[in-house]
């Protein structure tokens, strides 16, 4: 069973208390228009330590892909005298505030609202307000930290749908720290008929897919390309809370920049990261109900993108107003307003006012390299891959041998290289350099990176784009498409890229790639989330392996699939070895983190993370497992030690 099913299915579990065939109908007041909240105006009013905050329950229309965009009717929050909002209104206060909340269920059933209790390590009790009621609670904020309220008329175990929304406590003394607050909420189109008929099958989560549902996933109440786009200075530190209010988990990147975690959380606790834990990343996942406060600094102008890792969150095939009308080539004109929709914010960095001029170039000598992506037929289905030549670079065996996926890019830090991107495929593409730090218009979003008239383009079908760029550190990194179709990454469209320090060499034997995919496509189910195809390591769902008995050895492992999270071990047939971790994202780990323990990984889409083991004399076997975190095998590799 795929685990989406499951995170939905527990959304829906319980749904079926209290609803009712009347839970569609009309609601006693009029639908009125929904607006998208930015969690800049914090709601209620403050006078002498208390915040009077009055809120509503209502249905409304919503259109979270702008004016010309698909009318959603949507139960929401809103303040009794303004409009109802998606997110919820938000919730923000100094430590020690005392809240004086009611809530007005206009809705046509019970509303069970969670969430609005003091952060005090203290059990969360809920409210029940019934129809045409109000309900009214009193607390103290409690601690600092990065929390949230939800609300459900279904009976839903945990947040989902829109009636939800950010409570911020602030530190009691000083200035607050400039920041923005991020809400992801979830809409479906399942009627609560329908929820009923998941919630009573023996199987919730296939009963869930036969259905079909349609999905969105939006931040701050938009989809891209409606979502706000946000500008920064650069070398300013940008403040962001994230918090999730789906029911599934979102591993969530930043494009060109390595962000801080300094907290995460669930809604009811905030746990600051200790000082000796502090982690750099380029992708974090996020758990339903999770919330993270980050910081990072935007260090090169240009267009960025902060957006969730799994495909279908993205695509532009989940647009509400229907996915973009096929050209030629079987893809949509995907320009920065169509080529993705969903939970997607737009970052664009400018230079300061006082800016002298830029730092001038690079004028040494570039290594080059030539990276074709190809189509191979000789199969069942059609697959795509890579051929690299160059400096430095093995010939392949023919000119025309395609590898899926792609060769390992095995590039060295302070160097410059130009990578020449060679389109074969027959339709048009764009790459992405996953977690590398370079410079925008080189990122590989076609009709955003870059600045003003200076943008990437889309890479057409017997076309060239070269890629420049200087590794500023050694690590293990990606290089995907960007196309968001749904074909071109499950068909093989990706691969690793290394970088290791001046001086040192990438040695086969001992620094081993796993690179975990999805290979094919699953054409009898086109509109799940995530494809029920083969996952496959290093191209293979049982590669076989050999490593040296009586060394080091690194690990280099990477999840570029279409969207899931496995759970991933190194073992005997009794039990894991232990290894040492060392990276996160190409980012070493800190010293606490970097200590021998069981072979075990949890890695998202997205992520990357490097291990070091030493392999005692003598011969073995090994078996490496990929398993969803429910324990189902996915694949396993075979690994002859001698």
């Amino acid at each position: 069973m795929r685990e989406f099913r499951s995170l939905l299915t527990i959304a829906l579990l319980g749904a079926m208390a209290t609803m009712s065939s009347t839970a569609a109908a009309a609601v006693t007041k009029a639908a009125a228009t929904v607006l998208s909240n930015d969690n800049q105006h914090p709601a209620g009013t403050l006078d002498r330590g208390t915040l009077t905050l009055t809120l509503r329950a209502g249905r409304g229309t919503w259109r979270p892909e702008g004016p010309a965009g698909p009318a959603l009717s949507i139960e929401a929050f809103g303040e009794t005298a303004s409009s109802l909002m998606v997110p919820a209104p938000l919730i923000r206060v100094k430590q020690g505030t005392l809240i004086a909340a009611s809530i007005a269920n206009d809705l046509a059933t019970p509303l069970v609202v969670h969430g609005l209790c003091a952060r005090d390590g203290t059990a969360c009790s809920t409210l029940t307000v019934a129809p045409g009621q109000i309900g009214e609670v009193r607390f103290s904020s409690g601690r600092t930290g990065t929390y949230h309220y939800w609300a459900t008329s279904m009976g839903a175990p945990v947040p989902f749908r829109e009636l939800s929304g950010a409570f911020v406590v602030d530190p009691p003394e000083g200035d607050v720290a400039a920041d923005r607050v991020f809400v992801i909420t979830e809409w479906s189109n399942l009627s609560p008929e329908q929820l009923g008929q998941v919630v009573r099958a023996d199987d919730p989560g296939e009963a869930f897919v036969k259905l079909q549902p349609r999905i969105a996933f939006m931040i701050n109440g938009r989809s891209w390309p409606a979502t706000e786009r946000l500008t920064y200075q650069r070398g300013d530190p940008v403040r962001w809370r994230v918090i999730n209010l789906s029911s599934q988990i979102h591993p969530m990147h930043l494009h060109g920049f390595y962000f801080q975690v300094d907290s995460q959380g669930d809604g009811l606790y905030d746990v600051p990261a200790d000082a000796g834990d502090i982690r750099r990343v380029v992708t974090q996942a996020l758990p339903p109900g999770g919330t993270m406060t980050l910081t990072w600094v935007p260090e090169r102008e240009g267009n960025w993108l902060f957006h969730c890792h799994i495909m279908n969150h993205v695509s532009p095939q989940r647009r509400l107003s229907g996915p973009p009308q096929p050209r030629g080539d079987h893809h949509a004109n995907h320009d920065g307003a169509v080529g993705m929709a969903g939970m997607i914010l737009g970052v664009t960095v400018v230079a300061p006012a006082t800016a002298r001029s830029a730092s001038p170039s690079d004028d040494r000598v570039p290594r080059k390299l030539t990276l074709v992506m190809a189509r191979d037929v000789t199969g069942r289905e059609a697959s795509f891959g890579f051929v690299l030549s160059g400096d430095g670079v093995t010939p392949s065996p023919s000119d025309d041998r395609i590898s899926s996926p792609g060769p390992a890019l095995v590039l060295r830090r302070d160097e410059p290289v130009e990578i020449t991107v060679i389109n074969r495929l027959g339709e048009s593409t764009a790459l992405h350099w996953h977690g590398m730090e370079l410079e925008s218009v080189y990122d590989g979003v076609h009709g955003w990176s870059g600045s003003g008239t200076g943008l990437a383009p889309l890479i057409e079908p017997d076309q060239s784009f070269v890629v420049r760029f200087t590794p500023p550190r050694s690590g293990t990194f990606m290089y995907h498409t960007h196309l968001h179709d749904e074909r071109q990454l499950p068909l093989g469209l990706y691969g690793p890229m290394i970088v290791v320090d001046s001086g040192e060499k990438f040695d086969p034997a001992t620094d081993h790639v796993l690179v975990i995919g999805r290979r094919g496509l699953d054409p009898a189910l086109p509109d799940v989330l995530i494809p029920a195809t083969p996952v496959v390591l290093n191209g293979d769902s049982a590669p076989r392996l050999v490593w040296k008995a009586g060394v080091r050895h690194r690990v280099r492992l990477m999840n570029i699939t279409p969207g899931d999270i496995f759970a991933v071990s190194l073992q005997t047939s009794q039990a894991p070895v232990e290894w040492t971790p060392v990276t996160k994202d190409g980012a070493p780990l800190p010293p606490r983190a970097r200590v021998p323990q069981p072979a075990r990984q949890t890695i998202a889409v997205g992520e990357t993370y490097d291990f070091e083991l030493d392999m005692p004399a003598g011969r073995r076997s090994l078996w490496i497992e990929v398993r969803s975190p429910a324990g189902k095998w996915e694949a396993q590799g075979h690994v002859i030690v001698k």
